[in-house]
């Protein structure tokens, strides 16, 4: 008779030996309370809310965002990059433009969009110039721009006798 057989039939007699369990360790064994706030070890923040552990975020969730006209959620992608220019939905932006286009409006909308663009490019422009001749640390040292130079004609030369 086979191994299986026997401690089937064993079983059956109500002789077979069973392994006995001495202890259970839950895989965990703090019980959080409802509103209970914790750090776990990986520095992650944790809430109980309903009954369920909720991890809590710095970053405020996508589509926190709404259009200025319409109220509707910016959740897509498309409505997102409208939205960071114009503080509208896609939808809403066009439907502005079309207005326009038929008042007749929109190329003096546009050269003023532009205009506003590039004063604040060269606001921004003025800023860069005038750190950098602030700046001491950005002086102009001519022995790193020789080191690489030399490096650039190291490289040519190789590259035209074939060494690489």
């Amino acid at each position: 008779m086979s191994k299986n057989i026997a401690k089937i039939q064993s079983m059956i007699d109500g002789t077979h030996q069973r392994k006995i369990q001495v202890g259970y360790k839950a895989k965990t064994t703090i019980q959080r309370k409802e509103g209970e706030r914790w750090t776990d070890g990986n520095g992650t923040d944790w809430e109980v809310v309903d009954g369920k552990r909720k991890q809590i975020t710095k970053i405020p969730p996508r589509g926190f965002d709404k259009c200025s006209e319409c109220e509707k959620l910016i959740l897509k992608q498309l409505d997102q990059d409208t939205y960071n220019r114009m503080h509208k939905c896609y939808h809403c932006q066009v439907n502005f433009e079309l207005d326009l286009k038929a008042e007749g409006k929109w190329h003096e909308w546009v050269w003023e969009q532009e205009q506003q663009r590039w004063t604040s490019v060269e606001e921004e422009l003025q800023l860069i110039l005038k750190d950098m001749k602030d700046s001491s640390d950005q002086a102009f040292d001519p022995r790193v721009a020789n080191a690489m130079a030399n490096e650039n004609v190291d490289m040519t030369i190789k590259k035209n006798t074939g060494d690489i």
